[in-house]
């Protein structure tokens, strides 16, 4: 006997909908199709759209040490209100996710908070390379590299402790995600606008232009073709960024990119309306960088949407000097409902949004196919979408610690009515259902020889 049933629902997948019942035994997908038999619990997806889980490659939990912005709690919960299953918890907490026993002391803080399944991130810092292989074995979903300034202010690795990371990686069998941006070029722009005295939302654009961008992501690439590892570019933000991704996958090069929904959905024009609330590391852009994203994800050149939920105080977004303001704001629990609303617009078909948010996400971080499909033995991790129900955002309706959204007031239309993870549910209609079971997921790696 199956432990769930769920029927009469229109199943998605990457290669289209079929309209069949989704069998679930043990937390796992058994069976697919009709007449499957008896089960203890029926669920009735008739009229929905049954999609898989959400995975989100790139949230900040900020825990632990930072958790007056935000806790693996408060975060997770969001992420299963808003159709997310598994979320990768980016590194730079405090203390940074830098050594083996740091990674652990993590894992042992948010595991029994984690209300959906997680993989843990370690970073790469200038002296920290012993440590790589240490944290690949305790089950690191991957590392991060930040070669521009973000939260945390942790220090950018020179060129020659990029590449020796990155041969490690490739030895290890798992991927670098890189924050690419050239960060010296972009310290020397902020001093010069600060010595002009701009202390306006827009002055941080201007300090962070396209070039800093293309020009991290050549020189990431250009070292990546050489040591053979996957090189994934989070937050892509610039046409010219794109064109480097292109080049590089033509050269042979292993690298992935993503596409925050912020960059996808926001232009320059909302540093007027939204301050530095706005405030992204790399920036918002002007309309033809976000034209070019949307032109990506046509060409099937970007690999994934994210979000970079990044949660601060509300104290801390109110600051009006962009010097002293923070970087990033929340969007786990929304990202759903936006790219819904983008389906619904005729800008984006559902067999996209499954292979932009859950089979691709998955495959460039080794978690299929466990993850990121309702294919049989994968584990039974979906959401039930209404993608008829309308809905206005608030973040009073939102379960981040600091719900202050750029979203507030914008209307969605297409909405997840209740999420499931491994079987269970964990949320419906936007409530979280009982207690908190996520689990770490741990990266297939894929070995190869260093160069």
């Amino acid at each position: 006997m199956l432990d769930m049933l769920v029927s009469g629902g229109t199943i998605v997948s990457p290669r289209g909908r079929v309209r069949a019942d989704l069998g679930v035994k043990n937390g796992r997908v058994v069976s697919v199709g009709e007449d499957l038999g008896e089960a203890r619990e029926h669920v009735d997806a008739a009229g929905l759209h049954v999609l898989p889980g959400l995975i989100d490659v790139h949230v900040h939990f900020r825990d632990p040490g930072m958790t007056a912005k935000e806790d693996f709690g408060s975060g997770s919960t969001a992420a299963a209100v808003g159709g997310v299953t598994t979320v990768f918890d980016m590194p730079n907490t405090d203390p940074p996710v830098s050594t083996a026993e740091r990674w652990r002391a993590k894992y042992e803080v948010v595991a029994p908070k984690a209300r959906v399944d997680f993989g843990l991130y370690g970073v790469v810092t200038q002296d920290n390379g012993a440590e790589l292989t240490a944290m690949a074995d305790e089950g690191a979903m991957g590392f991060k590299l930040f070669m521009g300034q973000t939260t945390g202010d942790n220090p950018c690795p020179d060129d020659g402790v990029i590449f020796a990371a990155f041969r490690t990686a490739a030895t290890l069998g798992l991927t670098i995600g890189a924050h690419a941006e050239n960060n010296a070029v972009l310290q020397l722009l902020k001093r010069e606008l600060r010595a002009a005295g701009r202390t306006d939302p827009r002055a941080h654009l201007e300090s962070r232009p396209a070039f800093i961008e293309a020009e991290a992501v050549s020189r990431a690439a250009t070292l990546a073709a050489a040591a053979g590892n996957h090189l994934h570019i989070h937050h892509l933000s610039t046409r010219e960024g794109l064109q480097r991704v292109v080049q590089a996958r033509a050269l042979g090069t292993r690298i992935s990119c993503e596409a925050l929904i912020g960059h996808l959905l926001l232009d320059d024009a909302a540093y007027e309306s939204q301050g530095n609330l706005v405030q992204l590391n790399p920036p918002i852009r002007p309309a033809e960088h976000v034209q070019a994203l949307w032109e990506g994800i046509a060409a099937r050149t970007i690999d994934c949407i994210a979000t970079d939920h990044a949660p601060h105080t509300g104290e801390e977004q109110a600051c009006t000097d962009v010097w002293s303001a923070v970087g990033g704001f929340i969007g786990v629990e929304t990202l759903l409902p936006l790219l819904l609303t983008q389906v619904a617009a005729g800008r984006l078909e559902l067999e996209q949004l499954v292979q932009l948010t859950s089979a691709g996400p998955a495959a460039i971080y080794g978690a299929s196919p466990q993850k990121g499909s309702l294919d049989l033995g994968a584990d039974a991790d979906f959401v039930l979408v209404d993608t008829q129900r309308t809905a206005v955002i608030s973040g009073q309706q939102l379960h981040s610690a600091h719900p202050v959204t750029p979203y507030e007031g914008w209307q969605a239309t297409g909405m997840p009515v209740a999420t499931y993870l491994r079987g269970q549910c964990v949320a419906r209609d936007g409530v979280p259902v009982g207690d908190p079971r996520g689990r770490l997921v741990k990266p297939r790696r894929v070995h190869r020889a260093t160069a």
